[in-house]
């Protein structure tokens, strides 16, 4: 899940959630209101639910399913989520991000996920436990997971990442000012709400959050000072384009390199989830050791 693909795939995953949380809410919510009025015509919640119905409900029955299968069929295995696999997953999608403070994170999360961060804790838990089922029958040498992991080595190294705050400004002259002000002694977070054109981070006090020294939405111009500053303390203007950004460290995360040890199970898990059939006919299998009946059909 640490790719990508594994991302939208739990996005999408979310979605039919969503549809499934309102549909179950305007079905407890009785007939009091109705849905939508347009114009002159009433959009009862009963027509809507039946739309919902007609169009996502299979899908999303099957998808509450399959949840409650992997996690029922892992309770009964004894398969439980790693807590430090956990954090590292929702690390890397909060760096996706652009990992701010956790109040940012889920505020994104609403916006363009429709979900929070305990859903997602649970959409993660469940990826996890359905690859552990998938896959624990199989088994794969030390010796192959160690010559993965050096050919990826690449992957498990973290650049080093800095928590940055920026003042933008449109003239050489306002960006000198600026800098005369917190010389002597002006915040710096106050003088960007105040006086930052970047509208973006202004009101969060210039807050860019964490990026890599690598990453794209930090400019080339700026790379070589930034990664030369100290925790606290701010550079000179830095001409980018038309603008003058100053930029101040306020946080520091150090290159590192996550050790085989570290990344043996999740890589383990990884190598044999390639080799894993279909997850219909792994998940049908599920169903059927679980039991599941659907209103209408037949046990299964």
């Amino acid at each position: 899940m640490t790719n990508v693909k594994g991302l939208w795939a739990f996005i999408g995953a979310l979605v039919l959630l969503l549809l499934a949380v309102t549909w179950a809410w305007y079905q407890a919510s009785g007939k009091l209101q109705p849905a939508a009025i347009v114009g002159d015509k009433t959009i009862s919640n009963d027509e809507y639910v039946t739309a919902l119905k007609q169009k996502f409900g299979k899908q999303v029955l099957n998808d509450m399913i399959n949840r409650e299968v992997v996690f029922q069929e892992a309770k009964r295995s004894g398969i439980t989520v790693d807590p430090k696999q956990l954090e590292q997953e929702l690390s890397q999608i909060r760096d996706s991000y652009g990992s701010r403070t956790d109040s940012e994170f889920e505020a994104a999360l609403i916006k363009q996920a429709g979900t929070t961060v305990e859903a997602l804790k649970q959409e993660i838990s469940y990826q996890i436990l359905l690859q552990t089922l998938a896959t624990k029958d199989m088994t794969i040498k030390d010796e192959e997971l160690i010559n993965v992991y050096n050919s990826r080595s690449d992957r498990y190294t973290r650049p080093m990442q800095v928590r940055l705050g920026q003042i933008v400004v449109a003239s050489q002259k306002e960006a000198e000012q600026v800098l005369a002000d917190l010389k002597n002694g002006a915040d710096f977070q106050t003088i960007a709400k105040a006086r930052s054109i970047d509208a973006d981070t202004a009101v969060n006090g210039g807050d860019v959050g964490w990026v890599s020294i690598k990453d794209n939405r930090l400019p080339d111009e700026a790379k070589p000072i930034v990664e030369k500053l100290e925790k606290d303390k701010y550079s000179e203007a830095i001409k980018i384009q038309d603008q003058y950004v100053i930029y101040q460290l306020r946080e520091r995360r150090e290159a590192s390199q996550r050790t085989f040890e570290e990344v043996k199970d999740e890589l383990r898990r990884e190598m044999a989830f390639a080799q894993v059939e279909s997850l219909d006919v792994v998940l049908e299998r599920l169903r059927k050791s679980v039991g599941v009946q659907i209103s209408g059909q037949m046990p299964h």
